[in-house]
């Protein structure tokens, strides 16, 4: 799990620092030996392979390659926090210039999270008066903010379609509710009935058995908020494609009882080993939205 969470920040941000950090410091205390045996299993298991992980300045612990902390008795606390702000420091984002009118652009837009109904701006009619109101008149400037304030994860504004540019948003987490209503496990978060009192139980069983999910179940699943944003969104991410008319695939809800048949299928095949390397999670089923979505452009062939 551990090395899962190593592998993928180095293959998305591979100059990002890393600090591993330890908790519950005072209970691994009581019995001798129990930092370094911690100390030896990491050191295993990173193999000398993520130049990025910081090691901490342990005077007093010995050479770790972890922070150990105990938040309850403020246990290696400063330690820790004097390395993240080192690496901040170190950080050439960090020591960029901002305007101070971008500050205040950013302090409006952000100041809208304290409405408890309101997750996200739309750039057309609310963003773009915000921008005047601070000094910010010029689109093209508020958009180069925006890319900013993107980029340091103060806001999620994408930009790849008109839909998606329309819609600034200041709660990621209204954002992560809608996705996890369609990607879930059916089984465990989908109440058919709930389903079948509005006539689309077929629609929710096809959603989770073959992963095709109708205009309908997304239209009821998201309460007709934003749909055509959600979806954008997901084509954008390759999370979902199109696959008829009537009908997306969403290629994580698949289940692995596909058999290829022997004969019938005409082509070319190939096949991708990850056996001597790390597949991250959700690159196979995006490649798979890639292939519906080359299909579809062909003709289906």
């Amino acid at each position: 799990y551990l090395l899962f969470w190593l592998r993928s920040i180095k293959l998305h941000a591979p100059s990002v620092s890393m600090l591993l950090v330890g908790t519950f410091f005072a209970d691994m205390m009581e019995e001798k030996g129990n930092l370094r045996l911690i100390d030896k299993i990491l050191r295993e298991l990173t193999n000398g392979s993520f130049e990025q992980i910081v090691f901490p300045d342990n005077i007093e612990h010995g050479d770790l390659i972890f922070f150990p902390i105990d938040n309850k008795e403020r246990l290696g606390i400063d330690r820790l926090r004097r390395a993240v702000e080192h690496c901040a420091r170190d950080d050439p984002v960090s020591s960029q210039e901002v305007s101070i009118r971008w500050m205040a652009f950013l302090d409006r837009i952000l100041s809208e999270k304290q409405n408890e109904t309101k997750e996200y701006l739309t750039f057309s009619d609310e963003v773009k008066i915000i921008g005047a109101i601070v000094g910010i008149p010029s689109v093209g400037e508020q958009e180069e903010a925006l890319s900013f304030f993107h980029e340091r994860g103060f806001l999620i504004h994408m930009t790849s379609t008109e839909i998606l540019k329309n819609i600034v948003i200041i709660k990621p987490q209204w954002l992560i509710d809608a996705l996890s209503k369609v990607i879930c496990e059916g089984n465990m978060h989908i109440n058919m009935d709930q389903f079948k009192q509005v006539g689309l139980e077929n629609d929710a069983q096809m959603t989770y058995a073959r992963g095709l999910a109708s205009r309908d179940f997304l239209e009821y699943i998201w309460k007709g908020e934003q749909v055509e944003f959600f979806i954008d969104l997901m084509k954008r991410t390759m999370l979902l494609s199109e696959w008829d008319r009537e009908s997306y695939l969403v290629p994580s809800l698949l289940r692995d009882t596909y058999v290829i048949p022997k004969a019938g299928i005409s082509g070319h095949r190939c096949v991708y080993d990850f056996s001597l390397c790390f597949l991250p999670s959700g690159v196979f089923q995006r490649l798979l939205c890639l292939c519906v979505e080359l299909s579809s452009r062909s003709g289906g062939n």
